[in-house]
């Protein structure tokens, strides 16, 4: 099967055409859906007066064009500090969507999260999605990070249940465990 016949067999989140590649997904994740939410949260909650978000665009000589997912935008908008793209990450996170590059996404938002004014709400937010996932065991790569933030964070309040997940039979779960309270 030739390489231009490949659109049926692409990644969900991954439209495919002879001339062009589109890494955003469809639905709640979609480029006209993040940037109305992003519109409605910055004058709401404020937002970076020198900063416009949109997806990364790249065409090559040869006329082929790559769309990046509008994500990378929000984890730079989060680096800035706007609180609407802070808003947005943390939902991000939250659905835990998986399509082409999402957990490097997520993995950056959250090293960004680590510098970025978080809220009570939004760090318990943040806190319950990390104890879920480490209490079902499904620890991506992006991971490491997630551990990173919460320690930044402060994991005291959820000390009890991390330690449970010490005496995990999976190792992976019981490592995870030991980095968050180290």
């Amino acid at each position: 099967m030739s390489p231009m016949n490949r659109k049926a067999q692409s990644t969900p989140g991954r439209e495919r055409s002879a001339s062009r590649i589109d890494y955003n997904p469809a639905g709640k994740w979609s480029v006209a859906s993040v940037t109305a939410r992003y519109a409605a949260l910055r004058v709401q909650l404020g937002g970076t007066s020198d900063f416009a978000l949109q997806p990364r665009v790249y065409t090559n000589p040869g006329g082929m064009t790559w769309i990046y997912n509008i994500m990378e935008g929000v984890a730079d908008g989060v680096q800035r500090g706007d609180q609407a793209c802070i808003e947005l990450a943390i939902g991000y996170i939250e659905d835990n969507i998986m399509a082409s590059y999402t957990g490097y996404i997520r993995e950056r938002m959250a090293r960004s999260l680590r510098r970025a004014p978080l809220s009570k709400s939004q760090q318990t937010r943040l806190a319950n999605v990390f104890l879920s996932q480490l209490i079902s065991g499904n620890l991506h790569k992006e991971y490491r990070e997630y551990i990173r933030l919460f320690r930044t964070m402060g994991v005291a309040d959820f000390r009890t249940t991390i330690e449970k997940q010490r005496a995990s039979a999976k190792a992976y779960i019981r490592r995870a465990a030991e980095r968050l309270l180290a």
